[in-house]
């Protein structure tokens, strides 16, 4: 009966999908369309540049009048008009969409990657001109102007070409990413994805989509796959188990499933699959690699036969050095810059309440060695004697202690907790190398005694003073989750990632996304 494809609620899901179909067509027929005027527009801002701006400019002739001592003799394409080039417009706009098309650069989601979209669109526009130049280069190898060719000939028209298409698609691309991001946010065409598995790699798929709200996926929960117990994850709730998955995508009406099982449970993959098939969802397989980002996979190929390598997930030399220089530089201009509103917030922590400017907590940093972490004191001076009293009023799960209106907290102190420039002093810790900006928060030493082998993973790097957990939701999100967060930004690291949390860490501390 699970896989009965009859009823009110089945028709309403066909019904659903078959709008989700129609949708996709008409926004690629409308990317296509989109394109071509942009690629047209392109051309003729590469026109101006090339007969407009360029030619016989005051300034630029006056400028190699100083150098090379003459001006520029009269050119006879200078009255050329913009319609004389249509064939050259339509050859290049016909060849850049078939070749758009053929890299499947219409394939991927309009709010996915942006840099791989203008990596697309940069190496694909650079073909294009490469058969450009090749066309001249064979049919018309002379640059002086014939009325009697198809196309008139401007060999220093193709360099411009190339550079404003580049730039009005990427651009183009970023507006209607930026555009359809706000529209799925209003929950207007959203995807509703359910997550067939409850482990590690089930968890972090549904919160890498909960934290890229922009692509338009709404994790409607999870199905349980036994390795684990039973329960919700944080924010996500557990739907049923992996054999309820048939009357959970028609109840829930259900858009995609990801289904992210470990190795050991490939034959329920398979029957979820052939489920999926059957009543028409769209799925998604998420492959068992000790649950790693493919990223760190290298492939090699003998004789046919493929060999998969993990790379270590540990920073090399370069990356390290990479990292301490953008701590360094960023941690000293912060202090530098900031200086008069540190001095304000140290003279109202003095006048507020006794006790020191700066609290030193000792904290728990790479692979398990023990620092002073600075703050800025926040808390009256009995605060660390009176925690006993309030562990029963603890709001937070797992060994970390979390109150909302915590009757430690000083009026000024609730301000800088909220706006986190009680963390500021940390730039200190930062510059003698005890953490980096971007990483797991170094945790109490009580804390780790009672982490579970799993949850030690986060000590493999050196702590920050921000990372995914703080700018994806802080005290909003379980401790679990928050730990899942910071091993995946272990395992996964680059520079790219770092630089984003970086950046993210912006608005999260602007907007005091779950601070208190």
């Amino acid at each position: 009966m699970i896989g009965g494809a009859t009823g009110p609620i089945t028709k309403v899901i066909s019904e659903r999908r078959s709008l989700r179909r129609h949708w996709r067509i008409a926004e690629t027929i409308f990317m296509i369309v989109l394109d071509t005027l942009m690629i047209l527009a392109a051309c003729y801002l590469a026109y101006r540049l090339r007969f407009k701006t360029l030619l016989h400019n005051p300034m630029l002739e006056g400028l190699k009048y100083q150098i090379f001592g003459y001006y520029t003799a009269a050119a006879p394409d200078n009255n050329q008009q913009f319609s004389s080039y249509m064939p050259l417009w339509a050859g290049v706009i016909a060849g850049l969409i078939i070749i758009f098309a053929a890299r499947r650069l219409y394939h991927i989601r309009l709010t996915g990657n942006w840099f791989r979209q203008a990596w697309l669109i940069a190496t694909s526009t650079t073909i294009g001109m490469a058969f450009l130049i090749t066309y001249f280069f064979f049919f018309q190898n002379t640059n002086q102007y014939d009325p009697d060719t198809l196309v008139p000939n401007s060999r220093l028209l193709i360099p411009f070409i190339w550079f404003t298409t580049v730039v009005v698609l990427c651009a183009g691309r970023l507006v209607i990413s930026g555009g359809m991001g706000m529209l799925y946010r209003m929950g207007l065409g959203e995807t509703r994805v359910l997550v067939v598995g409850s482990g590690r790699l089930g968890k972090m798929v549904m919160q890498c989509l909960t934290a890229s709200p922009n692509l338009g996926f709404s994790v409607v929960g999870f199905l349980h796959d036994m390795t684990e117990p039973p329960g919700d994850f944080g924010r996500f709730k557990m739907l049923g188990t992996i054999d309820d998955i048939g009357v959970v995508i028609r109840s829930m009406q259900v858009d995609e499933v990801i289904i992210a099982l470990p190795s050991h449970l490939n034959n329920h993959a398979i029957r979820s699959v052939r489920l999926c098939e059957r009543l028409g969802a769209s799925f998604k397989l998420i492959p068992d690699l000790y649950e790693l980002n493919l990223s760190r996979i290298d492939m090699e190929n003998i004789e046919g036969i493929p060999l998969l390598g993990i790379r270590q997930a540990s920073l090399n030399t370069p990356q390290r050095i990479i990292t301490r220089t953008i701590d360094i530089v960023i941690s000293s201009l912060a202090l530098i810059i900031g200086s008069p509103i540190y001095l304000c917030i140290a003279l109202a922590i003095v006048f507020t309440s006794p006790g020191p400017i700066i609290y030193k907590q000792d904290r728990v940093g790479l692979n398990g060695k023990h620092f002073k972490m600075l703050k800025f004191r926040s808390m009256y001076k009995d605060a660390d004697q009176r925690l006993a009293q309030l562990l029963s009023q603890n709001e937070a799960q797992g060994p970390i202690f979390k109150m909302r209106e915590d009757p430690r907290v000083t009026p000024v102190g609730r301000f800088i907790r909220r706006t986190s420039l009680d963390e500021i002093p940390q730039l200190f810790n930062v510059l003698k190398g005890e953490m980096s900006l971007v990483g797991p928060r170094p945790p109490l030493p009580r804390e780790v005694a009672q982490y579970e082998e799993w949850q030690k993973g986060r000590l493999a790097i050196k702590p920050g003073c921000s990372g995914l957990w703080q700018v994806r939701g802080r005290s909003n999100i379980s401790f679990d989750e928050g730990v899942l967060m910071d091993i995946y930004y272990i395992e996964n690291w680059s520079l790219r990632l770092y630089i984003q949390i970086l950046l993210r860490t912006i608005p999260a501390i602007l907007f005091s996304r779950g601070a208190y």
